[in-house]
């Protein structure tokens, strides 16, 4: 059965999410506006990708889709995720929307995850978990198992597993108890 992103999520309103790799950040902001969170945090190293006017024209057009006004605040950082510019334990979750297998330092990227997550935060992944090559990027993708032993690398534990769609899946990861 296919789930949504907030399904798997479950996010409260009052959590802090960070997205890495985020791009323009339509996905995420088309997420908080239907369910909203305390405060929405989006990271890229692409200055022309993500900026603050085309953050505010993405608002506007699913403000007007879902005829409801976006409450959580957002920040942009413009960063690599290997090197994210918060404090340790400063995010309550963390999404990862199609953008772990683009990264040139996944290893990297976990350690700053398991730096910056508090200690009952979760990790949202979102993959094509086929191990071939992406189309839009020329990268490879990840397998499941592969995946999921890079985080099980950082003691995070598999928490949930569903389709998003035909191709993508969820995986939803926190920290072994």
């Amino acid at each position: 059965m296919e789930k949504s992103l907030f399904e798997v999520g479950e996010w409260s309103a009052d959590d802090c999410i960070l997205s890495l790799g985020c791009g323009a950040g339509w996905w995420e902001i088309n997420q908080v506006i239907q369910n909203e969170a305390g405060e929405l945090l989006l990271l890229d190293s692409n200055t022309h990708v993500l900026n603050r006017a085309d953050i505010d024209e993405t608002v506007v057009y699913f403000e007007k889709q879902f005829d409801q006004r976006l409450t959580s605040p957002i920040q942009l950082f413009h960063a690599d995720a290997s090197s994210i510019p918060l404090e340790r334990e400063s995010v309550d979750q963390i999404w990862l929307l199609n953008s772990l297998h683009e990264m040139d330092h996944p290893s990297a990227v976990l350690q700053e995850i398991d730096r910056v997550l508090k200690e009952n935060g979760s990790v949202v992944v979102e993959e094509i978990l086929t191990g071939e090559i992406h189309a839009g990027c020329g990268k490879k993708l990840f397998q499941a198992e592969e995946l999921i032993e890079l985080f099980e690398s950082i003691d995070f534990k598999l928490m949930r597993r569903c389709k998003k769609d035909k191709e993508a899946e969820y995986l939803k990861f926190s920290r072994e108890a």
